[in-house]
């Protein structure tokens, strides 16, 4: 073949296997450009053309030829005519043939497009190419123009004849690892490559030389100086090399391209075996189709791969998929970004699995065209999400005491309880060890016996006595349990209950044990079934009761049926919030009558119902017999004053009748004290009947007995005057109240030495207590009887004679629960304050 024309026609050779598109070849382009068109069916008919004719142009070729395909049909012109203008057609535009071709140094590739008239454009290329092909082979028609050419390919080209070597390339001697490509030449061809084949390699060799058929794309290897093989793929067809009959060798390195074979077939299968589920869907067709699923994605959604190829991914999705990772997921396409969602899915049978789905985009040349999808079925890690933080909430949330150690006793974590209870906060309590709560006060041999039951992998509970961070102790119950993995102790998880305010109760409890135990009072506590609780050793002493027995034992078997029937509805009361009171004589079979005052009151829970009825026996006897003998000592000593002064009255009055004015003047003064001592005697006889009677308490308005006592006095002292500004307010009290009101106001208005007395009344009322306060203006209350009533000074011969007075407002005060307060009024007088309960 040769570019050295001088005529103006191009010739062109058609190859292609369509007879109708070669017919259509000569039609058109010898109708629109200068050109001289041949045709070609087979390759090996081309081939023959080629080595026939001497004056081919351009060579235009199918892709799709009967032979071999149109990339080798290339390979094996250009290892002839590397620079011969060469066009191939393709019916579809394939990347791979494209590739090739490029590689192989394809003049024009052109994709053949039925529906548009492209004659014109093949025409053009034809000539363009052919004009260039002229250009350039007028610089360049000498042998070693060719080698040249054949050295700069980036495959092995070697020339073969009769079964040797004569020629090989630059890149041939780099693939067999020679420095000198000469040391090839004449060696024979089969001993360099180990091409299994039947007929040999070298019968292969000289068919093809002798015009036989062309060897295309056979994969070897080939043996290198260094005793290495490299894989290959070999190409031979026939040649005329130096003007005679020859074969070239088109020998490509196909190691990088077996490589890529090899880790696509790994990364397949490893895609096809992975433990998670892999998608790939195609951008470039409407809605993103899946164009392949994994065995896992079947396996978790329960879908096969025939009934989602082709299908978008959101087939997962269902009424309570969230809508904001699939809001994600889009924003994240849309953006040719990655992203990883946990979205609630369903499976094809309905049922609902937490998913883990990163997306990712697959760049082509610049673009987009595909996204990988990633699915991992986190069910069981959500589940176990939500029980950890279910847990957390209740840890952080929980009174007790909480805290975690690595295996070395090591503080990681605290729960707020435990900042709470122990002072420490969770900054000072991490990293450090539980030494920090301990207070010395348990012994070696209890830490001990803790760390050997937990080395051996057991659970240790007791209580303990810590510190807090105060230096105040605490006694807590605590339970420590050893977490394991893998049957290794991992961490520590420690509970404590801060019992200290329960172990100070227990302690009083004890106390109060001891006291009722040895209270000279009758004690005993009896449940809603009128059983005993209880009872302490004198109420067991007097019924003639066993302690081993008493706990349980009906109150009638205790006390008798006349009595439990009698005291019975005294009990249902208190069982329903009341307290209740009396006094009783109880008698004994050969035993002296004993006087009791009994007290019933409920015994309630934290909740505030009535759990149980108290009941206290004060044995009042002896009391009894002594205020029998006062008031027998009192009528006979008041009727034998009374007789007396009476005689004394008498006579002073003989005396002020009588006698003279001096005498008269001291009569006078015989009477105004007999007055005084029978007015004393009075609130003495008072005095003793409250303390031999005491009164029971009662409702009374204090502000109506402030008024009462007013309107009283002002009746006998109509010159004095009283002002009472005391709130409406009930209480209940002892009816002798009055009785004490009325004699501080007398008192404050007998002593006075005003001509017009004042008096107020007040009242100061708290929470817990009311202050009744009865201020004058009069000389005030001299200290000596202050202190006799105030401060339980002994009654001196020489104290004033109002003190009987105040005594018995003392005594109505105390009986009243209350006390008595003195103090100066401003700026002067004195003030009385009788502080009573509400």
């Amino acid at each position: 073949m040769t570019a050295d024309r001088t005529d103006k026609h191009s010739s062109v050779l058609v190859v292609t296997g369509n007879q109708e598109f070669a017919a259509a070849c000569k039609r058109h382009l010898s109708a629109v450009a200068d050109l001289h068109i041949s045709t070609a069916k087979t390759v090996e008919e081309a081939t023959d053309t080629l080595v026939a004719k001497d004056e081919i142009d351009c060579i235009v070729s199918d892709h799709n030829l009967p032979d071999i395909d149109g990339v080798t049909f290339l390979e094996v012109v250009r290892a002839q005519s590397p620079t011969l203008p060469f066009i191939l057609l393709t019916s579809d535009g394939s990347e791979a043939v494209a590739s090739r071709a490029i590689s192989a140094n394809v003049t024009e590739y052109l994709i053949k497009d039925p529906q548009n008239d492209q004659w014109e454009q093949l025409a053009t290329r034809i000539e363009a190419a052919v004009a260039y092909y002229h250009d350039q082979n007028k610089h360049v028609k000498t042998e070693a123009r060719t080698r040249t050419l054949l050295d700069a390919a980036d495959d092995m080209i070697a020339v073969a004849r009769d079964g040797d070597f004569d020629y090989i390339n630059k890149t041939g001697a780099e693939l067999f690892g020679v420095e000198d490509r000469t040391t090839i030449i004449g060696k024979p061809v089969d001993e360099m490559l180990s091409l299994e084949m039947t007929p040999s390699l070298a019968d292969r060799l000289n068919d093809i030389q002798q015009g036989g058929q062309s060897l295309d794309h056979a994969e070897t290897q080939l043996s290198r100086s260094d005793g290495t093989r490299l894989p290959v793929e070999v190409t031979i067809t026939q040649h005329t090399w130096s003007e005679t009959p020859a074969v070239v060798l088109v020998i490509r390195d196909i190691s990088d391209r077996l490589e890529r074979e090899r880790n696509l077939t790994l990364k397949t299968r490893a895609m096809d075996e992975a433990p998670v589920g892999i998608t790939i869907a195609d951008v470039s067709q409407p809605d993103n189709p899946m164009i392949y699923v994994n065995e896992e994605f079947q396996q978790v959604t329960g879908y096969s791969e025939a009934e989602v190829l082709g299908r978008n991914c959101r087939l997962l999705q269902g009424d309570e998929t969230d809508s904001e990772p699939v809001r994600e997921m889009r924003e994240a396409i849309d953006a040719e970004e990655s992203v990883t969602v946990e979205v609630r899915n369903y499976r094809k049978d309905g049922t609902q699995f937490w998913n883990r789905v990163t997306i990712a985009p697959i760049n082509q040349n610049g673009a987009v065209t595909h996204y990988v999808g990633f699915q991992e079925d986190i069910t069981e890690h959500k589940e176990y999400e939500q029980m950890l933080r279910q847990f957390r909430q209740a840890v952080e949330a929980a009174g007790h005491a909480i805290y975690m150690t690595d295996p070395d006793g090591t503080i990681t974590y605290v729960n707020p309880a435990f900042e709470r209870i122990t002072g420490y906060e969770s900054k000072a309590a991490v990293g450090r060890t539980p030494q920090i709560l301990k207070s010395g006060e348990m012994s070696e041999d209890y830490y001990e016996e803790l760390w050997t039951t937990l080395s051996a992998g057991d659970v240790w509970e007791e209580e303990i006595c810590d510190k807090r961070h105060s230096g105040e102790l605490y006694h807590a119950h605590q339970t420590i349990a050893p977490l394991t993995d893998d049957g290794e102790i991992d961490s520590y998880i420690a509970i404590q209950t801060d019992v200290t305010e329960q172990k100070e109760r227990e302690a009083q409890l004890h106390q109060y044990e001891r006291a009722i135990e040895g209270s000279n009072e009758l004690i005993a506590a009896i449940d809603d079934e009128y059983r005993y609780l209880f009872a302490n050793y004198a109420y067991q002493e007097f019924h003639d009761l066993d302690a081993d027995s008493v706990t349980g034992m009906p109150l009638a078997d205790g006390i008798g049926t006349e009595t439990f029937e009698r005291v019975k509805p005294y009990i249902e009361q208190v069982f329903a919030g009341q307290t209740f009171r009396y006094r009783t004589t109880r008698t004994r079979s050969e035993k002296p009558n004993r006087t009791f005052e009994i007290r019933y009151y409920p015994l309630k829970d934290d909740s505030n119902d009535v759990r149980a009825v108290v009941v206290t026996m004060h044995d009042i006897t002896e009391r009894i017999e002594r205020e029998n003998q006062l008031a027998s000592l009192d009528r006979m000593l008041r009727h034998t004053l009374k007789n007396e002064l009476n005689v004394i009255l008498g006579s002073a009055e003989l005396i002020n009748e009588q006698a003279s004015s001096d005498i008269a003047a001291l009569a006078t003064s015989i009477e105004t004290a007999a007055d005084q001592i029978l007015s004393q005697a009075d609130k003495e006889r008072e005095i003793v009947e409250m303390l031999s009677n005491p009164s029971s308490p009662t409702m009374l308005s204090l502000g109506e007995l402030t008024e009462q006592v007013a309107a009283n006095v002002e009746t006998e002292h109509p010159n004095a005057e009283i002002t009472v500004d005391v709130p409406a307010i009930d209480l209940t009290t002892i009816p002798e109240l009055e009785r004490a009101v009325s004699e501080l106001v007398e008192n404050a208005l007998e002593h006075t030495d005003q001509d017009r007395p004042e008096v107020t009344i007040t009242a100061d009322v708290t929470a817990e207590v009311i202050r009744l306060s009865i201020s004058d203006n009069g000389p005030g209350i001299p200290l000596e009887e202050r202190a006799v009533i105030a401060e339980n000074a002994e009654i001196e011969p020489l104290l004033h004679s109002n003190g009987m007075g105040l005594w018995l407002v003392k005594r109505v005060v105390t009986r009243a629960g209350g006390t008595i307060k003195f103090t100066d009024a401003e700026p002067r007088g004195s003030v009385v304050t009788l502080i009573l309960p509400k």
